[in-house]
C-alpha cells in the first residue's frame, strides 16, 4: 500500500513520501514539503472542480478556515490512479465539533454563514445550475409514491414495509405538495438565478466530522468533494435537521441559529419560506422508499425497517422545524 501511496504522491504532485499514518478521512503523510493528507474523495471529477473553484473562492474572500486542495502536476484538483481518484490537501485539526447543545450548533450556524457570504463572486466552469432541480425532484417523488401506492393495491398482499408505507402515505404525499407549493411560494427559480449571477455553492456535507475545532477554537471546514450548485438554504436546511436530531431542539435554539447565520447572510421572506420547503420536504424517508422499491423487493430486512420508521420520525420533525419558523421562531 506504502508503494503505491509513494507512487501517486510522486507522479501525481512530485512530493516524495515519508511515511504515513491512517485515519477515517485517508492517509496523513509526512513529505519532503509537510504534512499532506490523502484522500479517496466520494465526489465526481467535476464535482471537485468546483470544490476546487470553491475553496479558492472563499480563500480570496477572507474565509481560511478550510483545508485547500493541492493541484497535481496536470493541473486538476485531483490525481487520476488506476482509475481511482485521489485528492491531496492540508491536514485538518482533530478534534471534531460536538453536536451535543443547541450553542455548539449555534457555532456551526455562524461558521455556515460566514462560508456562504465568502462564496460572493464564485463564478466556476464546473458550475451546473438548473432551477427546475429541486422542483423537478419534489415531482418525480411525488409521482413514484402514488406509482408505489397503486402497484401495492393492485397486488394486494402487503409486506411489512408496504403497511409501514400505507400508514405514512397521507402525511408524506401532504408534505411533499406543501413543499412544492412552498418553493414555488418563494421563487425557488428567480432565488436560484441570483444565487447563480452573485456565486454560492452547497456543501451537502456540513455536519460532524467535516467540523473540525482548532487548538484556537477556530472551527474549520472540510468534506467539500459533494458541494454543488444549489440554493445555500439546502446546507442551512440540513443543519436544522440535524440539530433537531442531535439535541433535544427549541424553537429559541432554531431562532439562536437562524439569527448567527443570518448576520452574514440575511434571511428575505422568500429564502424563509422557501426554506420551510426544504425542511417539510421528508427527503431522507422518500429515498430510502426509492432505494427499497427500486430493488424490487428482495428481500424486507429488520434493518430496512428500522431505517424507514427512523426517518419517519425525522419527518415529523422536519414539519415541526417549518412551524416553528412559520410563526417567527
Amino acid at each position: 500500500m506504502e508503494d503505491i501511496n509513494e507512487k501517486i504522491l510522486w507522479e501525481g504532485y512530485g512530493l516524495r513520501f515519508r511515511g504515513g499514518m491512517r485515519t477515517r478521512t485517508g492517509l496523513i503523510c509526512r513529505t519532503d514539503q509537510g504534512l499532506r493528507e490523502l484522500k479517496k474523495p466520494r465526489g465526481s471529477a467535476e464535482s471537485l472542480r468546483l470544490a476546487f473553484d470553491v475553496k479558492e473562492q472563499l480563500q480570496k474572500n477572507g474565509f481560511h478556515t478550510i483545508s485547500r486542495f493541492y493541484p497535481a502536476l496536470d493541473g486538476e484538483p485531483f490525481y487520476r490512479y488506476d482509475g481511482v481518484l485521489y485528492a491531496l490537501e492540508d491536514v485538518m485539526p482533530g478534534e471534531a465539533l460536538a453536536e451535543e447543545s443547541a450553542a455548539a450548533f449555534v457555532r456551526g450556524a455562524e461558521t455556515l454563514g460566514r462560508m456562504h457570504r465568502a462564496a460572493v463572486g464564485l463564478h466556476s466552469d464546473a458550475a451546473h445550475w438548473d432551477r427546475e432541480r429541486l422542483p423537478g425532484l419534489y415531482a418525480r417523488r411525488r409521482a413514484e409514491l402514488a406509482k408505489i401506492r397503486r402497484r401495492n393495491d393492485r397486488r394486494g398482499n402487503y409486506d411489512a414495509i408496504d403497511l409501514l408505507l400505507l400508514r405514512q402515505y397521507d402525511r408524506l404525499m401532504g408534505q411533499v405538495r406543501e413543499a412544492e407549493e412552498l418553493l414555488q411560494e418563494g421563487g425557488y427559480g428567480e432565488v436560484l438565478d441570483k444565487a447563480a449571477e452573485t456565486g454560492a455553492f452547497c456543501h451537502n456535507a456540513y455536519k460532524g466530522e467535516a467540523l473540525r475545532v482548532s487548538e484556537k477554537g477556530e472551527i474549520f471546514v472540510g468534506s467539500f468533494d459533494k458541494c454543488s450548485s444549489e440554493l445555500p438554504l439546502a446546507d442551512l436546511a440540513y443543519y436544522l435537521r440535524r440539530y433537531f436530531k442531535k439535541t433535544e431542539g427549541t424553537a429559541a435554539g432554531v431562532a439562536a441559529m437562524l439569527e448567527s447565520y443570518g448576520k452574514y447572510m440575511p434571511l428575505s421572506a422568500d429564502d424563509l419560506t422557501i426554506l420551510q420547503g426544504m425542511l417539510v420536504y421528508p427527503e431522507k424517508f422518500l429515498r430510502l422508499v426509492n432505494e427499497y422499491y427500486n430493488r424490487r423487493r428482495a428481500c424486507v430486512s429488520p434493518a430496512m425497517q428500522e431505517r424507514l420508521a427512523a426517518a419517519a420520525r425525522e419527518e415529523e420533525k422536519g414539519r415541526i422545524l417549518k412551524d416553528i419558523i412559520e410563526k417567527g421562531c
